[in-house]
C-alpha cells in the first residue's frame, strides 16, 4: 500500500494485502448485500488504521465486531480503536453520497467518525474528513460537505490522548498512566527544587506541547497524591516551564467537577516559576484540570 496526500484528504491506494483482508472478512456471509457492506468496511478501516500508523498513532486489533464479519453482517459497526485514546468509526461512502446516518448501536462510545471515500475500482481509497462525537450525539445524520479535514483529525486525536484519564486508585497502586514519568526524567535539578515534597508519596510529571495550543510554550503538569484513608485522596497539580525560568504570565490552571463546573483555579503572575492548586477527592470522584493561556487550552482528566 502507498499513500499521498491531497489538500483536506489523504490518498491511500489499496493493494492486494487490503483486499486479502477483505475477503477473509467477508468469507463465509451468506447475503450478497452483507458481503459487500463487510468487504467495504474493511477496506475502510484499513485505509484508516494506515493512516493512523504512519502518524505514529498505535493502533489494537481483534478486540471487537469490527474484526468479526458475522458480527458486522448483522450490525453496520466497522471501528479502529487507537491505544490510550479510543474507538474510531469508520465509513465508506461514494463520491456521489451527501449525507451518512450513524447507527445507533455506534453513536455513544465512538470518540469520532472517518468518512472513507473508495472508488468504484476498488483499488484506491480517500480519507475525505471526519467528525468528533458530539457532533452525532447532537445530529446523527452527517452531511459529508460539513466534515471537518483530516488536518483537524490529527490534533484531535493528539488533544484526547494528552487527555487520557488518569486513575489514581491505579497509581497507588504502582500502575501509572502511560505518557506520565518520574520528575528527574522531565525537570532539570533546579524545576526539581520548586516541585518536590515529602508529603506526598507519589509525584509524577507529564509532558504537555500541542505547539500552538500553548503559544509553542512547553509545559509541565506535575501531579502529587497522597491517601488520606482508605476513602479519600489528597493531591496538588502544578504547572512548570520545561524551556524557560518562568510560567508565561496568566497560565491558569482550573479544576473542574464532573459536571463541568469550575471549583477551583490559580493563575500564574509575572516570574512565577510555578502555578498549583491542591484538592481533596473521594474514590469514584471525577474531575478535569485545564491549563489554560489566552484561547489556548489543554484538559487532562481524573477519576480517583
Amino acid at each position: 500500500m502507498n499513500i499521498s496526500t491531497q489538500q483536506d484528504s489523504f490518498k491511500v491506494f489499496l493493494s492486494y494485502s487490503a483486499h486479502d483482508v477483505a475477503k477473509k472478512q467477508s468469507q463465509g456471509i451468506s447475503s450478497a448485500e452483507a458481503t459487500k457492506k463487510v468487504y467495504l468496511n474493511s477496506l475502510a478501516t484499513y485505509a484508516v488504521e494506515y493512516y493512523l500508523n504512519c502518524m505514529s498513532f498505535e493502533t489494537i486489533k481483534d478486540r471487537d465486531s469490527s474484526q468479526n464479519p458475522w458480527m458486522q453482517s448483522f450490525i453496520n459497526a466497522a471501528d479502529v480503536e487507537v491505544k490510550n485514546i479510543g474507538k474510531l468509526e469508520c465509513f465508506p461512502v461514494l463520491s456521489t453520497t451527501k449525507q451518512c446516518q450513524i447507527p445507533q448501536e455506534v453513536a455513544s462510545d465512538r470518540i469520532g467518525y472517518i468518512f472513507v471515500q473508495i472508488n468504484s475500482s476498488l483499488d484506491e481509497a480517500h480519507i475525505i474528513g471526519f467528525t468528533p462525537n458530539v457532533t452525532v450525539q447532537s445530529a446523527p445524520t452527517i452531511t459529508l460537505n460539513q466534515l471537518q479535514s483530516v488536518d483537524n483529525l490529527l490534533e484531535y486525536l493528539t488533544q484526547k490522548e494528552q487527555a487520557a484519564i488518569v486513575n489514581i486508585s491505579k497509581w497507588i497502586q504502582g500502575l501509572i498512566t502511560e505518557g506520565w514519568q518520574n520528575l528527574e526524567n522531565i525537570l532539570n535539578p533546579q524545576q526539581l527544587a520548586f516541585v518536590r515534597s515529602r508529603q506526598f508519596s507519589i509525584t509524577q510529571a507529564k509532558k504537555i506541547d500541542l505547539g500552538l495550543q500553548l503559544d509553542s510554550t512547553p509545559i509541565a503538569l506535575v501531579a502529587r497524591v497522597a491517601s488520606e484513608n482508605e476513602d479519600t485522596i489528597n493531591m496538588t497539580i502544578q504547572a512548570c516551564p520545561l524551556e524557560s525560568t518562568y510560567l508565561p504570565q496568566g497560565l491558569e490552571l482550573i479544576v473542574n467537577d464532573e459536571n463541568g463546573e469550575s471549583v477551583l483555579n490559580a493563575t500564574s503572575r509575572e516570574h512565577d516559576n510555578w502555578v498549583e492548586v491542591t484538592l481533596s477527592a473521594q474514590v469514584g470522584e471525577k474531575f478535569s484540570v485545564d491549563i489554560c493561556l489566552g484561547e489556548s487550552k489543554v484538559t487532562q482528566e481524573f477519576i480517583v
